[in-house]
């Protein structure tokens, strides 16, 4: 036989699901065939398939040696780097199967998956756009542009996608997400159930988010758990389980729902990491360490046990036994990036300042843009005396802002509209108990981001805020490298806005918000007895980090008034007091410079 005989044989295994028997033949011919680059470039596709990328590499390479210019082989090779978490070499190997052939759609498509999945929308954009009439670069497209303008604006294109191929489930998939993230829950739900009952897996945990959002949670724990047979380790559908438990009063079924997921995977790495974060963010404390003793028995010490045995012990606020768990790491941990922010805290509470600088400067170099990082950073110029540096940091007085605003003149004064705002919000707070993930206790949150509603009062809401945003960002002067002067911008977006209700005993713990540059909230509706409070019940506080760290208390205290906006930058911590009785309604959004 010829060898191209040979080689087909070899590919049909490997399209027919054998890449063992594939790797057989093209054993013999790697031998005969030292010189060929096809030979080594389908041993890589075998490799692969294998789920060995590491090898696939080494072949590709010297396919590459042999024939350096085929688009093919650098696409291959893009692929394997990408398997193994090298995303810029990834890249770089794309974008060389491109410089050889600028018209070779699959590198321009796997180089836009890619670049979708690290959030970097605008690039996918780019790189895509000559190859717009290709239905999975369009798919890319249209993903991008929902993160980058909204789900309104890519709805259409997937609308189009449809029409174009009513067979395309990514299609129909991505019109449904839109309708998903546009709060329209109904309109979505039956595409979903369609998809996830054809077996299109990936709409089995957005059907979960559809059917818990219209209160049909029994349904809605049915799809999540149909998301765990698709796949045990979905992280999203783990917590999601224990989520619509923890929301809807059934906190008690959370520890029975894992322990059977945890027998049902033996045990498995991220069940049990889930499990601890649940834990964890539930504040039982004990049942979190008890965990985390029996995974030790069965993982041993490994990064992801270590990290949350110190989130146990930070967020029990137990400084010394966060400080014990870190001194006992090897050294080589020291270092591990993955471990970087929960060492640093555990350091920062026991006023640890020495040990904790050289990590703290590692993150902000590391991770720029990050507002948990910058918020550290103020940590410890504040708790070693650096107050020149604290305050360039942390003006309290320049950086934040407290305004009335103005009502749309069909209101008789706030008060009207505020009383119209509160009777839309409150219909939105469907479930009887916060989010496990966020910085709210005892109250409840919108589980809808307001942007996208069509309310008239809310999008009146929005008009309102425009112009205290622009006195805000007026009165600043830019500066470069600064957290929030470094990139004051001329056109700004919305990246989030919900609504909060506290009720008794309800407050905010001390957080900062990520994907914000400038942070805010607006009182809609504020319990009586909150006004002039001796012990500032209710009131908003600033720079207090949410582990205590020697002599860091708050600095600052907001009285909430209801038609007033507080804005002030994102990686300030702030909270609340908690408020003894009544209800405290709020809307909180978060804004950054304008993308794309």
């Amino acid at each position: 036989m010829s060898l191209n005989t040979h080689l087909g044989a070899a590919h049909l295994d490997i399209q027919s699901g054998r890449p063992a028997e594939a790797l057989t033949k093209l054993s013999a011919l790697q031998k005969s065939y030292p010189k060929n680059a096809d030979v080594w470039r389908l041993s890589a596709m075998a490799a692969r398939k294998s789920g060995n990328p590491a090898q696939a590499e080494d072949w590709l390479g010297q396919a590459l040696a042999l024939d350096g210019g085929n688009c093919e082989t650098w696409n291959a090779l893009g692929l394997s780097q990408d398997d193994q978490g090298r995303v810029d070499a990834a890249l770089d190997s794309f974008q060389k199967a491109l410089d050889l052939r600028p018209d070779f759609a699959p590198a321009a498509i796997n180089a836009g998956r890619l670049l979708n999945r690290l959030s970097r929308h605008e690039e996918t954009l780019r790189v895509l756009e000559p190859f717009e009439r290709d239905a999975k670069a369009r798919l890319l497209q249209a993903q991008a542009v929902q993160a980058l303008e909204g789900p309104e604006r890519a709805i259409g294109i997937y609308r189009a996608l449809s029409q174009a191929d009513p067979t395309n489930p990514q299609a129909h998939y991505g019109q449904c997400l839109c309708l998903l993230e546009m709060g329209a829950s109904e309109q979505a739900l039956p595409g979903l159930a369609a998809l996830s009952k054809s077996g299109f897996a990936p709409a089995h945990y957005p059907l979960f988010t559809a059917l818990a959002r219209l209160k049909r949670y029994e349904e809605a724990f049915k799809a999540v758990q149909q998301a765990l047979i698709a796949n045990p380790f979905d992280e999203k559908a783990l917590h999601g389980g224990a989520q619509l438990l923890y929301m809807t009063g059934r906190a008690e079924q959370i520890q029975p729902y894992f322990e059977n997921l945890v027998e049902a995977t033996n045990g498995a790495a991220m069940v049990v990491a889930v499990y601890l974060d649940v834990l964890i963010q539930m504040e039982t404390f004990d049942k979190a360490r008890a965990l985390a003793e029996r995974a030790t028995k069965f993982h041993g010490q490994t990064d992801w046990l270590i990290n949350r045995r110190l989130s146990i012990e930070i967020e029990a606020q137990e400084a010394s036994a966060a400080q014990s768990i870190a001194s006992s790491l090897p050294a080589e941990l020291h270092s591990d990036p993955r471990l970087r922010g929960n060492l640093v805290r555990a350091y920062l509470m026991n006023g640890a300042f020495e040990q904790s600088g050289p990590l703290i400067e590692e993150g902000v170099a590391a991770l720029e843009g990050d507002r948990f990082w910058r918020a550290l950073e103020a940590v410890q110029a504040r708790g070693v005396g650096d107050m020149a540096r604290y305050r360039e940091l942390v003006d309290l007085d320049a950086f934040t802002m407290t305004t009335a605003l103005t009502p749309p003149s069909q209101y008789a004064d706030i008060a009207e509209f505020n009383a119209s705002l509160a009777a839309v919000l409150r219909q939105l707070h469907d479930f009887s108990a916060p989010p496990l993930d966020q910085s709210l206790r005892a109250g409840t949150q919108t589980p809808t981001d307001l942007r996208h509603s069509q309310e008239p009062v809310i999008r009146e809401f929005f008009a309102m805020v425009e112009a205290a945003f622009r006195r805000y960002r007026d009165q600043l002067t830019a500066k470069p490298g600064h957290p929030l002067l470094g990139a004051i911008p001329d056109a700004f977006e919305l990246v989030g806005a919900w609504s909060v209700r506290l009720g008794p005993g309800g407050r905010h713990v001390n957080h900062v918000h990520p994907e914000g540059w400038l942070s805010s909230v607006y009182y809609v509706d504020v319990p009586p007895q909150v006004q002039g409070a001796p012990d500032k019940e209710g009131w908003l506080k600033f720079c207090e980090p949410p582990f205590p760290v020697p002599g860091q208390d708050a600095e600052r205290h907001v009285q909430p008034r209801a038609g007033e906006l507080t804005l002030f930058p994102s990686y300030f911590w702030h909270g609340t007091e908690p408020i003894r009785s009544g209800e405290r309604l709020t809307i909180a959004f978060d804004i950054a410079p304008k993308r794309g």
